[in-house]
């Protein structure tokens, strides 16, 4: 179970038999419970800092005898409340953010299994606790970013009872709900191309103070069907959306994060050339570096025809130095130095119970080698966001 394995790991992490109540995702956010220094290594900051922001940051914080009579007097964190605090940081000038926004990022590599679920989540989460409000959206019918954050896309309502979920909990909205009545309204058929309020499209896994998600479900491909038809310039669509505000408000955001799926797709196109970082997680293997190549070629396409060039970074993910193979494909990437990022994100069992526990892994063992480098990764991109904007702090 997830408990034990916290426990196991980080031991700041307290388990409780806590009262379950309904929740609005899949994920066991109510039983994930951080002391002191769980929550401090979340937000990057020491135990003593942390204690101050508890004090004067106006979040209820509970104490562990308040769930177990006899327990000792420690304060215990819930997710949900340490992105309130992450949230109260930033408003008070103790974090850098950007002066314009909405930075858009695209994590897209034409290969499967190389990490860019989870590095779209991973960077969302670690985002958002660096005082970045960041909006994730799903563009793979697969949905595993969707599951990542608590979600099942197929999930009914009378399933959702049975799993005392809330209704909030299914998944009824997805790109496709702002898309194809903007592709509809572009075609002249103004009637019906109306779009559900951004409230019933966005989903809060841990609260208003978290990131956000636009989910994914099976029907998203009516969006890929409806963007292959559409006459015109079909690749800016994603661009336009943003920059009109349709559907949502794009400027409630400082980052967007499209995580785009492993195969060639209208979708995918349409996040890159509405990009301004695009961030390739590479595998350290040959078939990687092939996608690569493919997504380069995507980019420079969009520069000769639209003048559109986002930055591009490299992500080595999967990283095992003990392997001879990873020498040579090191060897191979030093033709794309001054694209890759300082960091690189190593091999790790631990990754696939993100997917099976409903939490990213930074939530349920912020100590492990691979949660520090993702948040190293965070703090890069977050720089790199700052250098394009500026710094409002």
């Amino acid at each position: 179970m997830t408990h034990g394995l916290c426990c196991a790991i980080f031991r700041p992490i307290v388990n409780f038999d806590i009262v379950k109540m309904p929740r609005s995702t899949f994920a066991p956010t109510d039983s994930f419970l951080y002391r002191l220094a769980g929550a401090s290594a979340l937000l990057g900051v020491s135990s003593n800092t942390m204690r101050a922001y508890a004090d004067n940051a106006g979040v209820h914080i509970k104490r562990a005898a308040d769930f177990k009579p006899g327990a000792p007097q420690v304060r215990v964190f819930d997710p949900s409340q340490i992105f309130q605090i992450a949230a109260w940081r930033r408003a008070q000038g103790y974090t850098k953010f950007p002066a314009h926004r909405p930075t858009v990022i695209t994590v897209d590599v034409i290969k499967g299994g190389t990490g860019k679920t989870t590095t779209s989540v991973e960077l969302a989460v670690n985002l958002q606790l660096s005082g970045i409000r960041t909006l994730l959206v799903d563009l793979d019918i697969q949905a595993n970013a969707t599951q990542m954050l608590g979600y099942e896309p197929d999930l009914t309502m009378e399933e959702a009872e049975s799993y005392d979920l809330l209704p909030e909990a299914i998944v009824e909205n997805t790109f496709a709900s702002i898309l194809l009545p903007y592709i509809l309204s572009k075609s002249g058929a103004r009637q019906g191309a109306t779009n559900p309020p951004a409230e019933l499209i966005i989903k809060k896994p841990f609260g208003e103070a978290g990131p956000h998600l636009i989910p994914s479900d099976p029907y998203l491909s009516d969006a890929e069907t409806a963007l292959a038809k559409a006459s015109g310039q079909r690749e800016l669509y994603i661009r336009r959306i943003l920059e009109g505000n349709y559907g949502f408000n794009a400027s409630d955001y400082d980052a967007i994060i499209f995580d785009c799926p492993p195969s060639v797709s209208f979708l995918s196109s349409a996040a890159i050339a509405a990009a301004d970082i695009v961030i390739a997680p590479i595998r350290m293997d040959l078939f990687s570096i092939k996608g690569l190549s493919r997504l380069m070629g995507e980019i420079n396409t969009l520069e000769s025809e639209y003048r559109l060039k986002p930055e591009l970074i490299i992500l080595p993910t999967h990283y095992a130095p003990q392997f001879s193979r990873i020498s040579r494909m090191q060897q191979t990437l030093t033709a794309y130095r001054d694209l890759m990022a300082p960091c690189v994100i190593s091999a790790s069992e631990q990754f696939p119970k993100s997917l099976d526990q409903y939490l990213p892994l930074t939530l349920q063992v912020p100590t492990s080698q691979a949660s520090k480098e993702y948040k190293v990764f965070a703090e890069f991109i977050q720089n790199r966001i700052i250098a394009r904007t500026g710094n409002k702090k």
